[in-house]
């Protein structure tokens, strides 16, 4: 009787040790919803004094995102003029954490049921002058990429790059035809503090 006993002590120290380590693993989404939640803040308290309606502050800039389905991709000329249109350019992502949070954004952002080729957004990157040589359209060149493994490849005279949604987001960046069709991220200059 007493084995008996300390079989059903066992097979309940197992039941709990599972249901513990299923709530940890809540825990720490939890904290990583809360996380995001938190970065987010700023954006929306910050964002309604220094940005225009509907953009987001973040590294001391306003960026704008065409999430919603009712913006049709287009091309990166395309994609530049209406960013100009706006007050604005294509983003230059030229820090790590502007790349970070605009890579958040758009992974938090992202729509499952879009094709990985079409969740792109095109910043203001391109090596339209020479081939390889990347500029920004302030003229500076690049000197940190968060390239895909095995970009950027010119593959189809690829001159102009895209930011992916990726889970890696150092690996987020390839280069593709300047007339794809992507959405895009604008980026201003904030309004002067009040």
């Amino acid at each position: 009787m007493e084995i008996s006993e300390q079989q059903i002590t066992k097979w309940e120290l197992e039941h709990q040790s599972l249901r513990f380590k299923q709530y940890e693993k809540q825990i720490e989404k939890m904290q990583i919803d809360i996380a995001t939640l938190k970065s987010l803040l700023p954006i929306i308290k910050e964002g309604c004094r220094h940005c225009l309606p509907g953009w987001a502050f973040m590294s001391s800039s306003c960026y704008y995102f065409p999430f919603t389905d009712t913006f049709y991709r287009t091309s990166w000329n395309e994609a530049r003029q209406t960013c100009r249109r706006l007050g604005g350019d294509l983003a230059i992502i030229n820090s790590r954490e502007k790349h970070l949070g605009i890579t958040r954004l758009i992974s938090t952002n992202q729509d499952s049921a879009t094709p990985m080729s079409q969740s792109g957004f095109w910043i203001g990157l391109r090596d339209v002058e020479e081939e390889g040589v990347w500029k920004w359209l302030d003229g500076t060149r690049l000197t940190e990429g968060f390239w895909n493994i095995g970009e950027p490849n010119n593959q189809n005279n690829e001159d102009c790059v895209a930011v992916y949604p990726k889970s890696n987001p150092f690996m987020s960046w390839n280069d593709a035809p300047c007339n794809y069709n992507l959405k895009w991220i604008c980026e201003m200059a904030p309004r002067a503090l009040r």
